[in-house]
């Protein structure tokens, strides 16, 4: 997929690496602290006393939500960056056109699809879902009807970055929609 293919692996890449470690670093990071506090919380729970019920009700609580959703948040991000390492370290980036439909086409639970266009000419497109926070997916949108860079399968997913590979987002492909089968459209170059 893509003409425009980079010399080795999406990872060899110096600012692709760096972001790997960032990304991987702040999962780690979020891990770290919902393990904290779901500590804080059985610590505020055995010290409660007989019956009290400071641990299960009001503040006594707070620790035990932050807690759950930082793990949820960090395990996930710990997942996303194994998968984005096997991917970065088997594929090149390719320079894919980017552009993004509408949520009311597709199924837009992580945001907008997004739909990268084979630049080898044959018209091939891929509807993809970026699986990200959006404050982070939002960062594609400068990208809309431009250029990105993608490495993996897009029938299976992969990782796409604005050129630069300075950030790194995880897509997958689109599930709930028709479109999430590749489409051939007539390419209007005629190549």
């Amino acid at each position: 997929m893509g003409s425009e293919r980079r010399e080795g692996v999406a990872l060899s890449l110096h600012a692709t690496a760096r972001a790997l470690r960032v990304y991987r670093l702040r999962a780690v990071a979020s891990t770290v602290v919902g393990l904290a506090c779901t500590g804080a919380w059985s610590v505020i729970l055995s010290t409660s006393g007989d019956g009290g019920d400071e641990g299960w009700s009001g503040w006594g609580m707070v620790p035990l939500v932050v807690g759950v959703v930082a793990l949820v948040i960090g395990i996930g991000g710990l997942v996303l960056a194994r998968r984005m390492r096997r991917t970065l370290s088997r594929h090149p980036w390719v320079t894919c056109s980017c552009r993004f439909r509408d949520p009311a086409d597709g199924d837009g639970a992580w945001g907008p699809p997004l739909v990268i266009g084979d630049r080898a000419g044959d018209g091939t497109q891929y509807a993809l879902i970026v699986v990200s926070m959006s404050h982070r997916w939002w960062h594609l949108h400068k990208c809309d009807g431009g250029d990105v860079w993608f490495a993996g399968d897009p029938t299976r997913g992969g990782v796409v970055s604005p050129p630069g590979g300075e950030l790194l987002l995880w897509t997958r492909p689109s599930r709930l929609s028709r479109s999430s089968r590749p489409t051939r459209r007539a390419n209007p170059a005629g190549a």
